[in-house]
């Protein structure tokens, strides 16, 4: 059965805010007990075994206090008649290799944005990317240091892997705008401030629970956004 993703959308008041500090925050809510992660059984490889004093899991699903839902990716989608500002020049965004995972286990960055790889552990791992609409990669670093991904020119979603330690899995979000936030430990995001007042639908993504559209009216500088998504 498909997933659902429900987003009930509240325009908060701002006061003294003006629309060009218009943001939008929220919280996304798993419904439902999280489905129990499996332990990463590292004990084949002692120089990722030796990092780590408590047993690992897998970070498909994340929740924290209150049933949060980490590590889902909420973005304004561009619509016609629609302009969104451009935004501040983005940062160079960063994928880490530490302990033998990934870190973030989902980055998202916008079109064109310079990705770094950086190889925290002091031996061999790789990064091997699956995307459909960009150039692939699959580059070595066989010890500490750091690298660049392809530039990723198309909006999409694609996995991450490495080839030496296949339990190693992260996600990259390529975004058409600047308005895009990935939910916390406890599931709580902000998107960047800039928005004029306005309706606008939001994009959500989750590697297990799948993709929805949902509309959010900005009013008065402020909007929040409440999101649950069906465990089921």
């Amino acid at each position: 059965m498909k997933s659902r993703v429900w987003l009930s959308a509240l325009a908060l008041s701002a006061g003294l805010s003006t629309a060009s500090m218009a943001q939008v925050t929220g919280t996304v809510k798993l419904d439902g007990k999280a489905p129990e992660m499996p332990k990463i059984d590292m004990s084949g490889v002692a120089q990722c075994a030796q990092q780590h004093t408590t047993p690992v899991t897998q970070e498909t699903v994340v929740t924290g206090a209150d049933n949060g839902l980490a590590n889902v990716v909420i973005s304004v989608k561009k619509e016609e008649g629609v302009d969104l500002p451009a935004g501040a020049a983005p940062a160079t965004a960063v994928l880490d290799q530490k302990g033998c995972q990934y870190s973030p286990h989902v980055l998202a960055v916008v079109q064109g944005q310079t990705v770094a790889i950086k190889n925290s552990d002091a031996f061999l791992h790789n990064v091997h990317t699956l995307p459909e609409k960009n150039e692939g990669q699959n580059m070595a670093q066989p010890t500490t240091g750091e690298g660049k991904l392809k530039t990723p020119k198309e909006a999409e979603y694609f996995r991450v892997k490495c080839d030496v330690h296949p339990w190693m899995g992260a996600w990259v979000a390529v975004l058409d705008n600047s308005f895009f936030a990935v939910s916390d430990k406890d599931g709580k995001f902000s998107l960047p401030k800039g928005l004029a007042d306005g309706d606008y639908t939001l994009h959500v993504w989750h590697e297990k629970f799948g993709e929805q559209d949902v509309k959010v009216s900005v009013k008065d500088g402020k909007a929040e956004a409440n999101v649950t998504v069906k465990a089921s």
